[in-house]
């Protein structure tokens, strides 16, 4: 499960306090882009094979793993078992040879980019400050659901899925009058503003493996 922070603006809790894996083999990687993100004021913690951050690093721990994709010793299959194995937990960004495609993949929580090697390290940079944003705001809204009554999650479920409250009141077998106070306490834990907002936040939720997931769908 991920680690979950307190219920603020991500765009205000990122940096200083994020810890990156980095993942090369110390050489092939671009030293101005070494450099760059050693500027930073991440956290930086360092692994020269995939097996070291498969076997040596708790799965959770990272805001966002950035890797090295030209590694000589990082297999496509030691690849795709890091993305398996982190991805549900952080966001990550693995840099590609010179112009291949850029690309995201978004088969879980959290995006994994490809992104080719740039000219400019600030690039790269970029896309793993959006990470970290996507992470802080990821674990916000698990804050925010967390704070809800089983029937409240029970009334989102509905609501998202787009049935009316008379609608959500004949499935729950309660009143109408019920399912509009338990919609405005729910909108109000999960800070929406409009039903737009409460989308976009059960989409920021799933699909995603682990207990929120669960409980959206358990009912």
């Amino acid at each position: 499960m991920y680690r979950t922070e307190n219920p603020t603006d991500p765009s205000t809790t990122l940096s200083s306090d994020a810890l990156v894996a980095v993942l090369d083999n110390g050489t092939e990687f671009d030293p101005d882009l070494h450099r760059y993100i050693s500027g930073m004021s991440w956290q930086l913690e360092r692994f020269t094979s995939a097996r070291d951050l498969l076997n040596g690093a708790q799965a959770g721990c990272f805001n966002c793993i950035l890797v090295d994709a030209s590694m000589a010793d990082l297999p496509v299959s030691d690849l795709a078992r890091l993305i398996c194995s982190f991805a549900v937990h952080c966001p990550i960004v693995v840099v590609t040879p010179r112009n291949s495609p850029a690309t995201s993949v978004a088969t879980t929580r959290f995006r994994v980019a490809f992104l080719p090697k740039q000219d400019d390290p600030a690039v790269i940079a970029e896309e793993v400050n959006a990470s970290i944003r996507a992470f802080h705001e990821a674990n916000r809204l698990e804050a925010f659901f967390l704070t809800l009554t089983p029937r409240e999650r029970q009334v989102m479920k509905f609501v998202v899925e787009g049935l009316l409250n008379k609608q959500v009141a004949f499935k729950l077998n309660i009143s109408e009058i019920t399912v509009k106070a338990h919609r405005g306490r729910l909108m109000r834990k999960m800070n929406a503003r409009t039903l737009p907002d409460l989308l976009y936040m059960a989409a920021r939720l799933g699909p995603a493996s682990g207990s929120i997931a669960n409980e959206l769908s358990a009912f």
